[in-house]
Formats: structure tokens, sequence, C-alpha cells
């Protein structure tokens, strides 16, 4: 906040205070200043903890716990300078000096960051009880910006004057505020302890600038690496500006998910890449064969939300869960929840990359965890057995040629480059993942959510592209899969059909599943889909040429 940066909160619009507030606000000598609870408005700041100064103290030298936010209104009393009468609905004034009131040692960027970001919300601040505020008659003809019904800037009387930096006069009387107090880092153990308790397998916090973040995002969406998808640019660059995305966001809460089955045996990477030998036999990834994750941690990150309000009390947030403009990877790195792989993916060296990932915003400066190192060292595992190549270098991914982008978010013909590539990948591509020597430690799920469900793991090809459009609903029912449609589906399973009609070698079908295969894309030559209809033709007749 700057020097001669001020703040007055109207009580009617947005002061926010929470507990017992009982005797809230005095001002010492002759100038008494009460504070009632009011109703629940928008939220600024939450009092987290009991701070006091005496008569004469300078308010930066009181030390003040750190982190903050407030839950109620609070209707302020104050008597007018003569002493004539009560003035209700006062201004409370907050001094220019009062950042200092930050723990600076502690949390000297973070006091920055909530000043510029949120008017001092939901950062400790001391409120003053002085005369000086009664003899200003105080208006809200501010020089600083409106910030959701709070103002910051030189505040200037009704003759004009502006009160900044240097004023003698307004030193912290006696300022007494009675909260529950709340370790920052005891309440983020606290919530990693309810996380647990729901089935997710870490919890971080991110602060909300990720501006070092956007010049790549801006250079990966330029070169058109985004292909079809066009969400990835729609929303700008609040993708990387939580703040904006959210308005109020101080903190952003990121949870990890382990999503192996329960079943998964130890060389699990082993027998899953031993099925691109067979290529018959469709291959869905791993993640998409249980319940949509979507479903799974958005319904627990709100329980989790939930636990966190009975704790705190009305609470601003927001979940998401890979559905929405969040650079979650990034978000998650900054947290310690582990380092970006070369392919781009996040990587934790005791739990590998198969897990998912879900952010809670939060109107709540919570610490910010340590990220932890790159440890990828000299590999380039991943980079090597893509099969499409999309993966340019070191954390350069060009989704158009990413198996997983092909056949789940283009929505189009599948390039004819790229048909034989895809092999029998019916739904997304775990090759990255199989091969990084970091899966080795990859966890197994506790929940039975994630179990493959029938029919979506060691399935003929022609038994699936067999499948009608409700067999199809209800075999996906509540699952990933179904988000493609049917349509796709079906595009999906004659490319993979069309490479094992073809394969030769030890990979070549026998007669008798080769005249299945051949078989079953008859049945779809004729099917309603133009894009259909072009892929089976493909596999039938154009696949060599």
């Amino acid at each position: 906040m700057g020097a001669g940066a001020r703040q007055e909160c109207d009580a009617g619009r947005g002061v926010r205070g929470e507990g017992d507030l009982a005797g809230g606000v005095q001002g010492g000598g002759d100038v008494d200043v009460q504070v009632r609870r009011g109703q629940h408005a928008g939220g600024l700041f939450r009092p987290l903890g009991n701070f006091e100064a005496g008569a004469g103290k300078d308010v930066p030298k009181a030390r003040v716990f750190p982190l903050a936010r407030v839950a109620e209104t609070v209707e302020v009393e104050m008597p007018d300078v003569k002493g004539r009468a009560t003035q209700r609905r006062q201004l409370v004034g907050l001094h220019h000096r009062v950042g200092g009131a930050f723990d600076a040692a502690l949390h000297p960027q973070r006091m920055q960051q909530v000043a510029h970001q949120g008017g001092l919300a939901r950062a400790q601040v001391a409120v003053q009880g002085d005369e000086g505020v009664a003899k200003l008659g105080l208006r809200r003809q501010l020089g600083g910006k409106q910030l959701r019904g709070q103002f910051i800037g030189p505040l200037q009387a009704l003759d004009g004057t502006v009160h900044g930096a240097g004023r003698g006069s307004f030193y912290n009387r006696r300022v007494t505020i009675k909260s529950t107090q709340f370790d920052g880092n005891q309440l983020v153990s606290q919530i990693q302890a309810w996380a647990r308790e729901l089935g997710f397998s870490q919890i971080g916090v991110a602060g909300v600038n990720l501006s070092s973040a956007e010049p790549g995002l801006l250079a990966w969406l330029d070169q058109g690496f985004h292909g079809d998808m066009a969400y990835m640019a729609s929303h700008g660059l609040k993708r990387a500006r939580p703040a904006e995305l959210v308005p109020g966001t101080l903190s952003v809460l990121t949870a990890r998910m382990d999503y192996l089955p329960r079943s998964t045996p130890d060389d699990w990477q082993a027998q899953e890449l031993a099925r691109l030998r067979r290529p018959g036999e469709g291959i869905v990834s791993v993640y998409a064969r249980g319940r949509d994750y979507h479903k799974v941690l958005r319904s627990r990150l709100q329980k989790l939300t939930d636990r966190i309000a009975e704790h705190l009390g009305p609470l601003g947030h927001r979940v998401f869960t890979d559905s929405a403009p969040v650079l979650e990877a990034e978000l998650a790195a900054r947290s310690g929840q582990g380092w970006r792989g070369k392919h781009t993916l996040l990587l934790n060296r005791e739990a590998g990359s198969t897990f998912f990932l879900g952010e809670i915003y939060l109107d709540v400066a919570l610490p910010e965890s340590r990220p932890v190192q790159d440890h990828c060292g000299s590999c380039s595992a991943c980079i090597t057995v893509c099969p499409t190549q999309a993966i340019l270098g070191p954390g350069r991914l060009d989704a158009r040629r990413c198996i997983s982008y092909l056949t789940i978010e283009h929505a189009g013909a599948i390039p004819l480059e790229l048909r034989p590539l895809l092999g029998n990948r019916i739904y997304g591509c775990d090759d990255c993942q199989l091969v990084c020597p970091w899966n080795k430690f990859a966890k197994r799920s506790a929940l039975p959510d994630f179990d493959a469900r029938e029919g979506l793991s060691g399935q003929a090809l022609a038994d699936l592209l067999d499948w009608t459009e409700q067999e199809f609903l209800q075999r996906t029912e509540g699952g990933p899969i179904r988000r493609i449609g049917h349509e796709r589906w079906l595009r999906n399973i004659a490319v993979a059909l069309g490479n094992a009609l073809h394969a030769s070698g030890a990979a070549a079908a026998s007669p008798e599943d080769a005249e299945r295969m051949r078989a079953a894309l008859l049945r779809r030559a004729e099917h309603p889909s133009a894009l259909v209809r072009e892929h089976v033709v493909w596999a039938l007749f154009e696949k060599n040429k």
C-alpha cells in the first residue's frame, strides 16, 4: 500500500468481523468507539487473534498475527468531536501505516500482495479509535480506486485537505480485537488431515501471482498448440490470474488424488505396455476406466471446503477440477505437489504422475507451500517414446499431435498422417507415463471409484465397434468417456481397427480375427455420421495406400 494510502470502511458496506466482538474496538482517553456485530456481507478482512497496542504506540509497532479475514458486518458508533451526539454508522479509520501491522518479517511479500489485490482484504489490520476520524467528518471522496465496496487512497476531508503519511494525530489510542486465533501453518496441517479423510493424498497452498507463467502461456497459444481447445484462449490471461477469475481470491488450495485402481499389480507399467503389442485389443487410458474424476474430486473438494468453513466461518471460495480456465499443473508445482516433467505433467517423487489435481480458490491468505526441485535430470524417456512426437522438447507440447487430444478433445477427422501412429489407443494415451521411472512409485487409490469398469479393459476392438449408442451410454454412465459421445467413440475404434487389420509381423491378426474386424467395420459403413463413415472407409481400404 502506498505511503499516503488510507482505507475507510463503511460499516454498512462490507466491513466484516468474526467471532466474539464484544467491546470490539475501544478508543483511549475521552474517545469511546463501540463495534457491534451485524449481518453477513461480502468478505473483506477477519482479525485472526487478539492484539493490543497501548496508548501513544504507533500501530506498525504492534506485533500482529499476520493472517486474517472477516465474516460479519460491524456497526460503529463514535461521538462527534464535541461529544454532543453519537454518530451511528461512522467510518472506521485505518491509517496508512497500518500496513506495518503485518508481520513483515514473516510475510513481506504477502503484505504487498494482499494490499494491492484485496485492499487489505483478509489481511490482519489494526482498527483505530481516534478522534481524528470524527473530526474529519468522513466522506467517501477518495483519490484511490474502489475495490468491491472498499477504497484505498488518500483520504480527503470536507475542506479538501489530504491526510497522508506522517500525520502525527493518527496514533493508535488503544486497540483490542477479540477473536479466535488461528495459526496459518497449523490450519494447513488441519486441512491436510481433513483431506486425507476424504481420499486426497496431499494438500498444498499456492499464491495468486502467476505472472511468470504468462509469457509461456501466451507463446503456446500464439503457436496454435492448443488446437481445437478454444476454451484455452477464451478467458485470456485469467487462466494465469486467479484473483481476476475469482475476485477476492488470496490463496489457492491444491489437492492431489491418486487414481490407480486398487487391484493394480506391481508390474502395471509393463502390463500396460504389453497391450500395445496386441493390436486387436482396444486401449483406454488407465485414468478413464473408472468413474469420472470430475465428479469424484468436485464433490470431495466441496466437502473439504465445508469443513474449512465450519472451522473459520463463512468462506468465499470456488472449487475447480480440470473444468475451468485454471493453470492447475502450474499451481500444483508452486504449492509443492511436485515438479513439471518434460512431458509437462506434474511429477511427484513419492507418487509419480498417476494422480488427479483439483483446486479451491479461497478468500483467505494462507502460508504458501514450498516448491520442490526438478528431478528429471538427463532422462528424456517420455520425449523419445511419444508415438506422434507431440513433445517437442522439455516442457513443450504440441497438443495437436497428442493422442489424448486427438481421441478426446478433437471433434473432427483425425489427420491422415497421424492415424497409423494411434495404434490401438482409443481413448487417451499413457505412453509417456508408462516409461517414466518415477511411476514405479505410483500409488493405488483407496477409493473404489477408480476401479476399472467391465468392458473398458482388455476388450476386442471388433466388439467395441458393435456397441450401439444406447449400450455406449449405459456402459460409460458416470465415467469420463461419455463426454466424447458415441460418434467419436466409433471414429477412434475405426482407426484402431484399420491399424490392427493391416498390422504385419508378429502383431498381424489371424485370418479369423481379420475377418471379424472387416465384418465389424462393414457393419458401420452406412453409419449416419459422415465422420464415422470416412474413418471406416480409411480402415478398410485406404490404410495401406
